[in-house]
């Protein structure tokens, strides 16, 4: 089966322009229109999806708590139910803030002590990804990790940017590689012993994308790879 679409771009480019023509200090704003054909053969497989899915992450999946149980019941119903929505991924945030993260006291040296444990019902996800399994068994548990701990960092902050301490260009007085890659099977383990299996596991969120308002970590392709070399 193949479609056709025709896509047309409007844009607006000011040009510097003097008597009408030219270059100098007056500014004419000029509209101009592209039209283009592109044809899409959707009997053609460039990619495997294994399905869709939505995320309970910073906050969502509490906000489904303050719902009755029965309409928190109804929300997840509708979301992962094979007959309704029929989501087939979970993705949780391996959270690094405060009262967020698995390691709540970070260590000064890689002595340790590394002291971890799940804070609380980790956000509300836990209970979310438990509510969700009922509806969809094969669900799979997709845990992403928007930054390592502040102290596995060049910036010492798990806000903000900053890479892990070990890759090239970092420049850190120790390797917290291995330490961010245990860090992550911890968080498997947490939810493996609460009868949860964790079937896709994430080390970077947008690596090329530095908010300074929330949680984020920089990686280019050699620092990935010199972290998921160790990982």
């Amino acid at each position: 089966m193949k479609y056709s679409a025709l896509i047309v771009c409007a844009t607006t480019t000011a040009v510097s322009a003097q008597a009408g023509y030219g270059y100098g200090y007056g500014m004419a704003t000029r509209n101009l229109t592209f039209e283009t054909s592109i044809n899409v053969n959707a009997a053609k497989q460039h990619q495997k999806m294994i399905g869709g899915g939505c995320s309970g992450a910073f906050g969502a999946a509490c906000t489904i708590g303050t719902l009755s149980k029965s309409d928190q019941d109804t929300v997840v119903k509708t979301l992962f139910d094979e007959n309704q929505g029929a989501l087939s991924i979970l993705r949780n945030l391996i959270g690094s803030s405060k009262g967020a993260t698995i390691l709540p006291t970070c260590p000064k040296t890689l002595a340790g002590p590394f002291n971890y444990s799940l804070p609380g019902n980790d956000s509300c996800q836990l209970p979310f990804a438990q509510s969700a399994l009922k509806y969809n068994p094969n669900l799979f548990l997709y845990a992403d990790a928007w930054s390592a701990p502040g102290c596995f960092k060049t910036t010492g902050m798990e806000a903000g940017g900053g890479f892990i301490c070990g890759v090239r260009r970092s420049n850190c007085t120790q390797d917290w590689r291995e330490a961010y890659a245990n860090y992550l099977i911890e968080y498997v383990k947490l939810y493996q012993q609460r009868g949860i299996n964790v079937s896709l596991l994430g080390a970077f969120n947008e690596p090329d994308f530095n908010p300074f308002t929330y949680s984020a970590m920089l990686s280019d392709g050699y620092q990935a790879y010199d972290f998921l070399s160790i990982f």
